[in-house]
């Protein structure tokens, strides 16, 4: 709107268009081929254009019922029925037998032999946001009496494009026209343009039911039919709780419940709401018909509503930067009010730019003599122009055309309209788009609206303590969830028959024993208790290079030279206790200056100091007066990057307290930087499947991890592979994997298993393995076969052009893990804290019905409930006995190297997760660009949000720019160090990441 010719009353209409949900296809496609125009022929003179603007570009395309937990085999050609390994008979045998309640409930019932007929719902025009009209258009009186002689009150409606119900219309379609207006128009009044539609409700397709049956039997494959069987029960069990619940994506919430405030002055609140969806489960034989409703605690975030703009926005500005703390709705208009930049014009201030990241929150219009008060209104942008001077554009100097063609200013059209006196004439307008302009203190904003950035530290700190639960709190949540959903009640599933259990589903478990920890001197023996002690421990494999050419340097605050001095000596008592090897005092350094504040180049000058008197610099203690993402990133950066210096980072405040069990915990990473390892689990000998002597066996992990949802930084990708027999130490390698893409690159896979597999035979004669275990992390179903066809295919043609001729290519076992569920186990006899026990071991009930999966509870959980670990088999070309895979996951959990505890993630992906991480820092850009990872990373992309920035990101198709090399390379213009080159590359071979 212009400053001129519209009134600053409301009158456009809020919400958002959706996507199209689809049940064609899992990409959600539903593609028609339209017809060549007669004309578009060789030598016709015309040319069918794009079908769209180019100037802005093609329409997003259609994702389908993102919702829906689809199985690997969906992704796939029909006709690879069995393309991943199944799981047959397999089933754990060892153990102790244990019943656990899942957090499903089982389908009893359904009935498969049911008539469903799917329609298509279409309006003609469409209108531009389809979602908030269709809606409309769905409650109309006219609509309704349309259906009711065809069980009007059952029909399932997706509030898009796509309708079920248990009747076939006659001829099977209706058609109508439906005026939104029509009983609420003044009489004569003309008909507002855009609001009159043709409805046409058209049948499309019979859902087959049975097909998912068959499936579910395994006797057919995953096919249309199947899916869009699927399709229509997830929207049947979402109906009910849809129209007394807020339904976001899986998730649904009370309305106009109190949420929790995050803390004091908070503008952010948690609402637990439920989370559930229908999950393929391997419950036939237990009653089920291989089908559950997972439930469980949704802990969401969404802005405080309920408040005017003008108090919440001063809340809002603390959170954003602590000098904007303690403001109120006079004070803060200083903050907001333009600033004059260095060439004379005036600009909108820091604090102003803040406000843009309230954007598209939806609010009501509130002040006397308002006749229509719940209408909702969305924040288009925040009024700004430089012609207005120091003062901004606000209430008092804004003007307009009224209705009686007079100019006047928004405060005073709402002081002789309205009786309405401004107390906060001075802040910035509020641009509604097509509502007009609006005072901030008329404003209130509606409640339950998601709060869409990343937290801040003391934010997340206080959701940590909201969401965190015990297994019974959480049990009795979830229970409380259920009734919410009034499954028992739910008048739609009885019309299609279908029930579920009251309870949760009981399950068998097993508990694998747990196995002895083996030390170079002592063992442990954990059992259930999940925790051991270092004390009078030597490590498994002492550090291979000897700790020599070290030294501690000082960063940022600091700590006194005698302070510093005591805990390097206390360190180095405390390595040689645990087997370590040293053969030299390190150098404490103190840089001079300001160094101190810049990593970087604290670095440089420590490098150059032990270097004149030791030759190189093997590793570096870098005591950080507090956590510090940027100082932390730029100093892994020079060292891991620039010389190839491995680095311990060691905060002030425990250089001061000089604890023995925080130097036990350092002496486990810096041995496994220098290439020892802390633990062994050797029972794994004891079986034919690990690691015999005649059948060498590689372990490898990977990973990918993505920037900050906004931000332009590229994927990284790490792979870890075991170095030695026992699968203790892994050597990993990190590279730029494109942008938000997930598949490691042919060219990165390439690279990462050339590389690493050199490490790997250097250590086993010059050899190759017999078997390669493959574990990824962080994909879902729908990118199990890529993971196949992409990934594992290209280290299969490296080897074939490797291994020499007449030699076996090794076989492969994959296996994805994942932690990304809902699945949580309540064991009849957990731990102290109601947690299952370490070992708990699940492969019935929520696994799928005939695939190899099964969830692994490995660890013992310190605070809340404990989550465990999905494990997808998705290849076995060695045809692994099952007890021994699931033995050899769940004991390996106890050999990582930087815990005295087992970890709930096999170590492979564990340290693959670390190195991508850590590859963040290896960014080849200037520090002046920011800061790339960690909570500084995340504050900056909200920050570009601010300055109205895009937040798109690169398109996935762009090719990354390359990472910093690992370890760095030889300045060729200096005369050469001795030890130099090979520390570099040490530096690539050991665990550089940990």
């Amino acid at each position: 709107m212009s400053d001129r010719g519209r009134s600053p009353s409301p009158s456009g209409q809020g919400g958002s268009s959706g996507e199209r949900r689809s049940s064609q296809s899992p990409s959600g496609a539903r593609s028609a081929s339209p017809s060549r125009a007669s004309s578009d022929k060789p030598g016709s003179g015309w040319k069918q254009g794009p079908g769209f603007d180019p100037a802005r570009g093609p329409p997003k395309q259609e994702r389908g019922n993102t919702r829906m937990e689809l199985p690997p085999d969906a992704y796939i050609s029909e006709t690879k029925k069995d393309f991943f390994t199944l799981r047959g008979n397999k089933l754990n045998t060892e153990g102790k037998p244990e019943q656990v309640e899942v957090n499903q409930y089982r389908m009893t019932k359904f009935d498969f032999s049911k008539k469903i007929y799917q329609y298509d719902v279409v309006l003609s025009p469409e209108p531009d946001k389809l979602g908030p009209v269709m809606k409309k258009i769905w409650a109309h009186p006219k609509l309704t009496d349309q259906l009711k002689p065809f069980k009007g009150d059952k029909w399932l409606f997706d509030g898009k494009k796509l309708a079920w119900a248990p009747v076939l219309l006659d001829r099977g379609e209706i058609r109508c026209k439906i005026d939104l207006d029509e009983g609420r128009r003044p009489q004569n009044a003309k008909a507002r343009a855009g609001n009159d539609f043709h409805v046409t409700i058209r049948k499309t397709t019979e859902i087959k039911v049975s097909a998912l049956q068959g499936y579910l039997e395994h006797q057919s494959s995953f096919n249309n039919s199947v899916q869009e069987a699927l399709n229509f029960l997830d929207h049947l069990v979402r109906q009910w709780p849809s129209e007394h619940l807020l339904s976001i994506k899986r998730n649904f919430y009370r309305l106009n419940a109190p949420g929790i405030p995050l803390h004091d002055g908070a503008i952010v609140e948690v609402h637990k709401g439920t989370y559930a969806s229908v999950r393929m489960s391997h419950n036939l034989a237990r009653g089920g018909v291989g089908l559950g409703y997972n439930i469980d605690v949704a802990n969401t975030c969404f802005w405080i509503g309920r408040q005017p703009l003008d108090k919440m926005i001063c809340n809002f500005l603390a959170t954003c930067d602590k000098r904007w703390s303690g403001l109120t709705p006079v004070s803060v208009y200083q903050h907001l009010k333009p600033v004059q930049g260095r060439n004379g014009r005036w600009e909108s201030s820091d604090a102003f730019k803040q406000l843009r990241k309230l954007r598209r929150l939806k609010f009501k219009v509130k002040h006397n003599n308002r006749r229509n008060d719940d209408k909702l209104y969305t924040i288009c942008d925040f009024v700004f122009d430089e012609k207005y001077g120091p003062e901004g554009a606000t209430a008092r100097n804004f003007t307009f055309t009224s209705s009686e063609d007079k100019e006047v200013t928004v405060q005073e059209y709402y002081r002789t309209k309205h009786n309405v006196t401004l107390r906060f004439a001075n802040l910035p307008l509020i641009d509604a788009g097509k509502g007009g302009k609006i005072p901030m203190e008329l404003a209130w904003i509606e409640g339950m609206q998601r709060y869409p950035f990343k937290l801040n530290p003391e934010q997340t700190a206080a959701m940590i303590k909201i969401a965190v639960t015990r297994p019974r709190e959480r049990k009795a949540n979830i229970e409380n969830n259920a009734r919410d959903l009034q499954i028992g009640n739910d008048p739609y599933l009885r019309e299609y028959g279908v029930s579920f259990e009251t309870q949760f589903a009981k399950t068998d478990a097993r508990v694998l024993p747990a196995p002895i920890v083996k030390f170079g001197q002592g063992t442990c023996e954990p059992r259930f208790a999940g925790r051991w002690d270092l004390r009078g421990k030597k490590f498994w494999k002492q550090n291979v290079a000897p700790l020599m050419n070290w030294g501690f340097v000082l960063l940022e605050q600091g700590v006194p030279f005698p302070v510093l001095q005591q805990f390097a000596n206390s360190f180095k008592a405390a390595f040689l206790a645990h087997g370590g090897k040293v053969t030299k005092d390190p150098k404490l350094l103190n840089p001079p200056g300001d160094m101190r504040f810049n990593a970087a180049n604290a670095i440089a000058w420590a490098h150059e100091e032990i270097t004149k008197t030791s030759g190189y610099t093997q590793l570096l203690f870098c005591v950080m007066s507090k956590r510090n993402s940027g100082t932390y990133e730029r100093l892994k950066k020079s060292a891991d990057c620039r010389f190839g210096i491995l680095t311990q980072v060691v905060l002030a405040n425990h250089v001061q307290k000089n604890n023995g069990q925080y130097h036990s915990n350092v002496c486990m990473k810096v041995n496994a930087k220098l290439g020892g390892a802390t633990a062994c689990t050797p029972q794994l000998w004891k079986t034919p499947t690990y690691f015999p002597e005649n059948r060498p066996t590689m372990m490898i992990g990977v990973d990918v991890s993505h920037a900050a949802p906004g931000g332009n930084s590229a994927s990284t990708a790490a792979m870890t592979m075991s170095m030695d027999r026992d699968a203790t130490r892994y050597a990993a390698l990190v590279e730029s994997n494109g942008y938000r893409v997930e598949m490691l690159t042919p060219a990165n896979m390439r690279f990462f298993f050339s590389q690493l597999a050199g490490y790997w035979r250097e250590g086993h004669n010059n050899g190759f393995p017999a078997h390669i275990m493959y574990f990824r992390d962080g994909v879902g179903e729908g990118q199990f076969a890529q993971v196949l066809d992409q990934e594992i295919s290209e280290i299969k043609a490296f080897l074939r052009d490797k291994v020499p001729a007449g030699k076996s290519l090794p076989k492969f076992t994959v296996i994805v893990a994942t932690k990304r569920h809902h699945i949580r186990f309540f064991p009849t006899r957990g731990d102290k804290n109601g947690n299952p026990l370490p070992g708990t071991l699940v492969e019935k009930e929520v696994t799928h019905p005939f695939m190899w999966d099964f969830y692994l509870n490995s660890h013992v959980a310190i605070q809340g409930t404990a989550r465990p670990v999905h494990y997808h088999v998705i290849l076995d070309e060695m045809n692994i006995p099952v007890n021994d895979l699931q033995k050899m996951i769940y004991q390996q959990c106890y050999s990582y190297a930087r815990s005295t505890t087992p970890v709930s993630l096999h170590p492979a992906v564990y340290y693959a997760h670390l190195a991508s991480d850590r590859a963040r820092a290896h960014e080849n850009i200037a520090t002046s660009e920011g800061f790339r990872a960690g909570p500084k990373g995340h504050e900056m992309i909200r920050d570009k949000i601010a300055r109205g920035m895009s937040i798109g990101g690169p398109d996935r198709g762009i090719e990354a720019p390359p990472l910093l090399r690992l370890g760095g390379s030889v300045d060729a213009q200096k005369p050469p160090i001795e030890g130099e080159e090979r520390q570099r590359n040490f530096f690539r071979k050991t665990m550089w990441y940990i």
